[in-house]
């Protein structure tokens, strides 16, 4: 499995509710062991993403990032993004899979969607997506 249709998930969940990204200090990525990725792959998505947005790249979960001190000092606001990839679902045609993603910043700042992508004319899409939970 490639990684850009990965990649191309994730820039979309980062382009959703910007918001949440004002003055991020970091992306915090966590994949499921689900994500059917190499760890080399994976590198290439968190080098990309450090690339693209010029913060650090961690693999914290939320509890890891409040130990870390990666919080707002009132302690329930993150620094930066976690982003999460929590299921993957291959469909009967392969050249489309669904993935369950989310974004989390705070308790009133948080998406989870369910999106469907398509490898169609050479390069993956987003073909859709349900919204499962928005604060």
């Amino acid at each position: 499995m490639q990684t850009e249709p990965y990649r191309v998930a994730l820039e979309e969940l980062i382009s959703i509710d910007t918001a949440l990204n004002a003055n991020m200090e970091y992306i915090s990525l966590v994949m499921n062991e689900a994500i059917p990725l190499e760890d080399s792959q994976r590198e290439v998505i968190e080098s990309y993403l450090q690339q693209k947005y010029n913060v650090p790249i961690y693999n914290y979960t939320h509890e890891q990032l409040i130990e870390q001190k990666l919080v707002e000092q009132d302690g329930t606001r993150l620094k930066g993004i976690l982003l999460t990839m929590e299921k993957y679902k291959q469909s009967d045609n392969p050249n489309e899979i669904t993935l369950e993603v989310s974004k989390y910043r705070a308790n009133e700042g948080a998406i989870a969607l369910e999106m469907i992508l398509a490898y169609q004319e050479g390069q993956w899409e987003i073909t859709g997506y349900v919204t499962e939970r928005e604060s």
